[in-house]
C-alpha cells in the first residue's frame, strides 16, 4: 500500500501554528477586516494636508505606521491559512481578503508618498526642530518618502497603480497554486522497496540516498513533472517579470534591477562584484565537484549525484525535536537572552513543521509586531531539516529581537540584511558540529561535506539564480519573448559554468528554472550569496570568541531598519561594497574541501 501524505486534519496540533494569537478564527478576521476599512477611509483626511506643518506631518507617518501594523496582522493571518493548505477553499478566501484590503490600503494611503517626497530638506530639518515626535520617524521618512523624490507619480496615477496591485501579484499566487497544490510527482519505491508518493520532502532525502538508481528515478519524476508544465510555468514567469518591469519605468528607472535594488539602499555594485568575484572563484566548486566524482567512482557523474553521501556507512537522521534540542545547544554560544527567544519560539505555537497535502513548500519566517514571528517548516528527517530550522529561527530571532528594542516603524529589517542573521546561524550550528564530532572521522567528512555543499549551493548557486534571472529581465526589457526553450537554454549555459567538467549534463536545456520561487521576488537571490559570505565571517568570529563579536552582532540583531543596510554590517564589521568579504569567505570553503580531501585520502 502506497503511503500517502497526511492531509491538514490529520497534523498533530503542536506540529501546527496558533493562529489564534493572531485572530481566534475566521469570522474574527473578517470583523478586524471590515474595521479596518473604515480607518483607512478615515485616513483620507490627511490627503492635501501632510505637509502643512511639523504636526501635521508627524499625526500622518504615525496613523500610517499604526495602519501599516494592523495590516500586517490581517494579512498575515491570511497567508498562513491559506499556506497552511492551498487545496483548502475557506482558506484561499481569506487570502484573497487579505490581499484586497492590502490592495486597498495601498491605494488609500499612496498620497502621503507623493506629499512627503515633495517636501525639501531645509522644511523637513524645520519640522524636526518644531516637532520633537518627529524625530522617531526621521529614519522612516528620509528613508522611504524623500530619497523617492524622482520616483513618485502624483497621487492620482500612485491610487490607480495601487490599485492593480492584485494584478500585478497574480503571476505569483498562479505560481504557487501550480507548484504546491498542481503539480504531482507520481509514486516511488523508497529505500525499502514500499510504494510511496513523492513528495517535496521525500525528494529531498531521496537526493541523498545512496541507492543511485532510486536518485536517478526522482529526479527524472521530478523533471517530469516539472516538464510537463513548463510552458505555463514559463508564461507566469514572463507574466511577473513583464509587471515588475513595467512598475519601475513608470516610476522612473531605467531597469527593473536598478529599481528594486533601490528600494532596498544597495548599489548595484554589489550585485556585479559578487557576480563578478564568484566567477573568480568558480575553481574551488569544479575542484570539489570533481572530488566528488572520484570519491563515488563514477565514470560519468549527473546532476542527480550532487547530494549522494560520500561514505557508505553514514546515515545522520534528526527528528524535529531531536533538532530542537541540538539547536539550543548549538546556538547558546549566543547568550541566554538569545536561548530564551528559541525557547519560546519552539514551544508557543511559532512553528508549523510537518508536510501536508497542499501546504507551500519550502520555509520561511515572517514577523507581527505586537504578535511574534512566525516559522513555516516541511519536516525532513535528515540534516537539511536541522539546518533550515536553525536558519529560520535566525530570522525568527532577529524579528523577536527587533521588536523588542524597535518601535513599528523601525522593525522591519531589509532583505539584504534578514539573510545574515538566519545563515550566521547555520554557520554556528556548523562549527559546534564539527567540534562535537572532531573526533569521528566519518561524521566529520559527513559534516565538511555538507558544510562545502550549503556553502556553494548558497553562494555560488544563489548567484547563478541572480544571473539567470538578471538575463530574463534583460530579455524581457528588451522586448523579446520568455518562452519554455530559452529560459531552459540559458538555466543550462549557467549551470554548464558553474559545475564545470566533473558534471556531464544530459540536455543543452535545463527545466529547474521552474522550481524556483524565489524569482517571483524581484532581485532577491543575490542577497542569500552576499549574506552567506558576510555570515562565515561573523560566525567565525563569533565561535572564536573574537573580544566584541557577539555585541556588535547582538547590536544588529536588535537594530531593525534603524539604519541603512550597509551602515548596519559596517557596524557589525563588514563592508559589502568591497569584494574582500567573498575572498575571505571563499578561504573558508577551501579549507573545508582541503580538509574533506585528507579525511578521504585524496
Amino acid at each position: 500500500m502506497t503511503e500517502k501524505l497526511a492531509t491538514r486534519a490529520e497534523v498533530p496540533d503542536e506540529l501546527k501554528w496558533n493562529l489564534k494569537d493572531l485572530y481566534e478564527n475566521d469570522d474574527a478576521f473578517e470583523t478586524a477586516a471590515a474595521a479596518f476599512k473604515e480607518k483607512l477611509v478615515a485616513f483620507g483626511k490627511h490627503e492635501g494636508h501632510v505637509t502643512e506643518s511639523a504636526t501635521t506631518l508627524y499625526e500622518t507617518v504615525s496613523e500610517e505606521t499604526d495602519l501599516e501594523t494592523e495590516l500586517r496582522r490581517l494579512y498575515v493571518y491570511g497567508l498562513l491559512r491559506y499556506h497552511s493548505d492551498t487545496t483548502d477553499s475557506k482558506g484561499a478566501k481569506v487570502i484573497t481578503e487579505a490581499q484586497n484590503v492590502e490592495t486597498a490600503a495601498t491605494a488609500a494611503v499612496a498620497f502621503v508618498n507623493e506629499e512627503v517626497a515633495a517636501l525639501t530638506q531645509e522644511k523637513f530639518n524645520q519640522y524636526l526642530d518644531e516637532e520633537q515626535r518627529l524625530q522617531d520617524y526621521k529614519r522612516l521618512i528620509k528613508a522611504s518618502y524623500l530619497r523617492n523624490r524622482d520616483h513618485v507619480l502624483p497621487a492620482n496615477q500612485e491610487k490607480i497603480l495601487a490599485k492593480s496591485g492584485s494584478v500585478f501579484d497574480s503571476a505569483q499566487d498562479i505560481y504557487s497554486s501550480l507548484d504546491d497544490a498542481d503539480i504531482k510527482f507520481g509514486e516511488i519505491k523508497d529505500e525499502n522497496g514500499k510504494m510511496v508518493e513523492l513528495t517535496q520532502a521525500r525528494y529531498s532525502i531521496f537526493r541523498e540516498s545512496k541507492n543511485r538508481e532510486l536518485r536517478k528515478q526522482a529526479s527524472e519524476k521530478v523533471e517530469g513533472a516539472y516538464a510537463k508544465l513548463q510552458h505555463t510555468f514559463a508564461a507566469v514567469l514572463s507574466s511577473h517579470l513583464q509587471g515588475t518591469v513595467i512598475k519601475n519605468q513608470l516610476h522612473n528607472f531605467k531597469t527593473a534591477r536598478e529599481g528594486e535594488m533601490f528600494k532596498n539602499e544597495i548599489p548595484e555594485s554589489v550585485y556585479d562584484t559578487l557576480v563578478t568575484t564568484v566567477h573568480n572563484h568558480l575553481g574551488s566548486e569544479h575542484q570539489y565537484k570533481q572530488l566528488r566524482k572520484d570519491v563515488l567512482g563514477l565514470e560519468t557523474m549527473y546532476s542527480y549525484d550532487g547530494a549522494a553521501p560520500l561514505l557508505d556507512s553514514l546515515n545522520l537522521k534528526f527528528t524535529f525535536e531531536d533538532s530542537k534540542k541540538i539547536a539550543l545547544d548549538a546556538l547558546k554560544i549566543l547568550g541566554d537572552d538569545y536561548v530564551d527567544g528559541l525557547k519560546h519560539e519552539f514551544t508557543e505555537g511559532w512553528i508549523d513543521a510537518a508536510e501536508n497535502v497542499g501546504k507551500y513548500s519550502g520555509g520561511y519566517q515572517i514577523d507581527v509586531y505586537g504578535v511574534h514571528p512566525y516559522v513555516l517548516l516541511n519536516w525532513s528527517d535528515n540534516y537539511d531539516g536541522l539546518t533550515t530550522l536553525a536558519h529560520e529561527s535566525g530570522h525568527a530571532m532577529q524579528s523577536y529581537f527587533s521588536d523588542q528594542t524597535q518601535a513599528a516603524q523601525n522593525v522591519n529589517y531589509p532583505i539584504f540584511t534578514a539573510e545574515i542573521a538566519s545563515t550566521t546561524n547555520e554557520n554556528l550550528l556548523m562549527a559546534y558540529m564539527l567540534d562535537k564530532y572532531a573526533d569521528n572521522k566519518e561524521i566529520k567528512a559527513y559534516l565538511l561535506q555538507q558544510s562545502i555543499r550549503t556553502f556553494i549551493g548558497t553562494v555560488n548557486l544563489q548567484t547563478l539564480y541572480a544571473e539567470f534571472e538578471h538575463q530574463c529581465y534583460q530579455t524581457v526589457e528588451a522586448g523579446e519573448p520568455l518562452t519554455a526553450d530559452k529560459l531552459g537554454t540559458a538555466f543550462a549555459t549557467l549551470l554548464k559554468k558553474y559545475n564545470g567538467p566533473a558534471v556531464t549534463q544530459t540536455s543543452d536545456q535545463d527545466i529547474f528554472w521552474a522550481e524556483i520561487p524565489h524569482f517571483y521576488m524581484n532581485y532577491y537571490v543575490y542577497q542569500y550569496a552576499t549574506s552567506m559570505a558576510v555570515a562565515t565571517t561573523l560566525a567565525d568570529r563569533i565561535y572564536r570568541k573574537v573580544p566584541g563579536a557577539l555585541d556588535q552582532y547582538k547590536t544588529f540583531l536588535k537594530a531593525g531598519s534603524s539604519q541603512a543596510p550597509i551602515d548596519l554590517i559596517k557596524q557589525a564589521g563588514v563592508d559589502v561594497t568591497s569584494r574582500q568579504y567573498l575572498d575571505d569567505a571563499f578561504a573558508v570553503l577551501d579549507k573545508h574541501i582541503a580538509e574533506l580531501k585528507e579525511l578521504l585520502g585524496k
